[in-house]
């Protein structure tokens, strides 16, 4: 039996973008989602990284690192980077989820 068939980095960061695009105008001020538009192509940046810790309380369930990925959409500015959106998202084909942390 051959175990879970999961994305690659670069399909679970495009998948997370999707997310972050077609959910943005309902958690994101008009601002925010101008400013984004407008300095994404220069200034704009998709990391993925390994789960931080912060999710397993929020989530309330056991994230295993090799089946989940984070991955932070923002802009990188010239003082620091402004993370419009953190999404932890399955890298498991079979079991597809998501939860995204909006910029407050």
């Amino acid at each position: 039996m051959s175990g879970p068939r999961l994305f690659t980095e670069q399909e679970i960061t495009h998948h997370a973008y999707e997310v972050f695009l077609e959910l943005a105008p309902e958690h994101l001020s008009e601002q925010d989602i101008n400013d984004f538009n407008e300095h994404r192509e220069a200034l704009g940046f998709i990391e993925e990284s390994a789960p931080s810790e912060q999710w397993q309380g929020i989530v309330a369930m056991e994230i295993e690192p090799e089946f989940y990925s984070e991955v932070s959409i923002g802009l990188e500015l010239e003082n620091e980077d402004l993370v419009f959106a953190r999404v932890l998202i399955s890298r498991d084909k079979d079991a597809p989820f998501c939860h995204v942390i909006w910029k407050e």
